[in-house]
């Protein structure tokens, strides 16, 4: 069930607020721009995927896709490349196609509805409900694609709906280019996989390894599940050497977790403010490294990392054992390190 607000972004695009969770999904500065600036451009995404015949994207809690989508216009087309996309609510996955996101490549649009009906159990009256409640959010063009559909009938009518079927319908009845002929091929060397449910069960029945892995959960201090050292050690199994691990996420104990775990850890650098993290188990990979200031501080207190060894545990209860280990540690406090330190 969607439980969220919906809200519009400096950059256009519409970001949403979880009400379960407390907790946004997008940043107020742009939900399309936080994508390109945390998630792909740290990645190194386009000068990969030109260097290479294949690649392989995790990307963990997915949602609406702004990552899933920036990685499509990023990636270099003649690369084979597959995107697992990881994520609880199948609502949310539904709705990506359809959500004003700032992209105006149609192609793209067609292109992952065909990705999410093929990938996941479509019930087409999803599309009468996110065009009752959500019509101001869509895309123009999208809502329009919507209408015709259900006006038709072809919802109805146990039509296969592909992807050359639903981008001729576009373009033959929906755009104002009425002569478009363009074969809908840009997208054929890229295959999106959905996977529903909790991300530490799923990705242990995955077996694939990575080239680069999106995290972008619900902040670690909110919703630690995804952020322990036990998830982030399973995610380390799907990796090659060179692969690399990126999260808008700059908390400590995340950080300090990935160091314990073997990681070389740097962070993205927006504006000259320290605005995420990017692991990798091969030094080279790191542009930016973390700073004497930032190790140092992953040996306080603050920086004991959230565990789950089980794979299991509700996020309060993690909060609670990693209280207690924080109470019971001998490891200096924030204040007596900010006091020593400077």
């Amino acid at each position: 069930m969607i439980v969220i607000d919906f809200y519009r972004t400096d950059d256009k695009s519409v970001g949403l607020y979880d009400n379960n969770a407390g907790d946004i999904y997008h940043s107020k500065s742009g939900a399309l721009k936080e994508a390109f600036e945390k998630f792909i451009n740290p990645s190194l995404l386009n000068t990969k995927s030109k260097n290479k015949d294949e690649i392989h994207i995790l990307d963990i809690c997915s949602g609406v896709g702004y990552n899933l989508k920036a990685a499509l216009l990023s990636t270099d087309k003649k690369c084979k490349t597959t995107i697992d996309c990881l994520d609880t609510n199948i609502g949310l996955i539904k709705l990506s196609p359809f959500i004003q996101d700032g992209i105006d490549d149609i192609d793209l649009k067609i292109y992952l509805l065909s990705e999410v009906i093929k990938e996941v159990n479509y019930d087409y009256s999803f599309l009468s409900k996110i065009l009752n409640s959500y019509a101001p959010f869509l895309c123009d063009d999208m809502r329009r694609f919507i209408e015709f559909l259900l006006t038709r009938g072809y919802l109805t009518k146990g039509l296969v709906l592909n992807r050359s079927f639903l981008h001729n319908i576009y373009y033959n009845y929906i755009s104002n280019n009425m002569n478009y002929t363009k074969k809908c091929n840009k997208y054929n060397n890229i295959n999106i996989r959905y996977f529903v449910g909790d991300a530490r069960q799923t990705l242990n029945k995955i077996n694939h390894i990575y080239d680069i892995v999106f995290l972008d959960a619900f902040s670690p201090q909110k919703d630690p599940v995804l952020w322990t050292v036990d998830f982030l050690s399973l995610i380390k199994t799907k990796l090659k050497n060179n692969s690399v691990i990126v999260s808008y996420s700059k908390s400590t104990p995340f950080r300090s977790a990935l160091v314990e775990l073997g990681f070389c850890a740097g962070k993205t650098i927006i504006d000259n403010k320290d605005m995420g993290t990017v692991a990798s188990l091969d030094n080279s990979q790191i542009s930016i490294p973390l700073s004497d200031y930032d190790y140092k501080l992953l040996s306080t207190r603050t920086a004991i990392p959230y565990k789950d060894i089980s794979l299991s545990l509700s996020a309060e209860q993690i909060i609670i054992n990693r209280n207690n280990d924080m109470a019971s540690s001998d490891r200096i406090s924030m204040t007596q390190f900010l006091k020593k330190y400077y």
